[in-house]
């Protein structure tokens, strides 16, 4: 669409605002914006409520021909519904935030490849790898938009509270993963000679097993550490 084609509207209709969209048809919806489909001529919304129901309500997302949009004003997110009022609800695009989550990802992906191999024949070095590895792990999976989860923001005042209980946390579990691969280890001499005899990939049925314990152990952080931001979020914002 030619820029002197574009509706007034759209200048109001910024990523993340929320408002009330006016339709050629009389329907008011009060959504989030999610994005603007330049191919399709659609803006795409999170649908908070409407006066009429639609077949995508369900979905919590809609997409509507820019045509059909008479006008759109913006709403105070205070006055929404949790999780729309959520002050920390951000859909911007931070370029600090991208650099730093992406060099976590690459840390723990080449990072840990080379830390297991430089620390492995250290007393306990097998430990600290995983220690440091299981760090970024935490951090990365706890504040990062993965599918079906949210982002939270380092910078939230919601999540600022929680850094000291999250920190403690993340020492006691590092004290149960020292604890579980010190045990393991020292158990591994004892255990059948199957469980040494490496598959096709070179992986043992003692690496693998050892593997599973320490990612549920892992996960099982990353959900209570969600839970606990999640509680943080609704009780700041209420």
């Amino acid at each position: 669409m030619p820029d002197a084609e574009l509706p007034q509207w759209l200048d109001k209709a910024n990523l993340g605002t929320v408002g009330v969209l006016v339709l050629d048809d009389g329907e008011y919806i009060t959504a989030e914006i999610v994005k603007f489909d330049e191919d399709r001529d659609e803006l795409v919304v999170d649908v908070i409520s409407s006066n009429r129901p639609h077949r995508d309500a369900a979905k919590g997302s809609r997409s509507i021909p820019a045509s059909n949009i008479v006008s759109f004003e913006p709403q105070p997110r205070a006055a929404q519904p949790w999780p729309y009022s959520d002050s920390c609800r951000s859909r911007d695009f931070s370029l600090a935030r991208f650099a730093l989550m992406s060099t976590m990802f690459l840390s723990l992906i080449l990072g840990g490849v080379v830390l297991f191999i430089l620390l492995e024949k250290r007393p306990y070095g097998f430990q600290e790898a995983s220690a440091i590895v299981y760090t970024i792990f935490e951090v990365f999976f706890t504040f990062a938009a993965t599918r079906g989860f949210r982002p939270y923001m380092f910078t939230c005042p919601a999540v600022r509270t929680q850094v000291p209980l999250l920190v403690w946390r993340h020492i006691g579990f590092l004290a149960a993963l020292f604890a579980l691969q010190t045990a393991a280890l020292a158990a591994h001499p004892k255990l059948p000679d199957w469980w040494n005899i490496a598959d096709r990939k070179g992986t043992t049925p003692f690496q693998f097993a050892l593997m599973l314990l320490c990612l549920g152990l892992g996960y099982t952080q990353v959900f209570t550490n969600r839970s606990l931001l999640k509680r943080a979020h609704r009780e700041f914002s209420g």
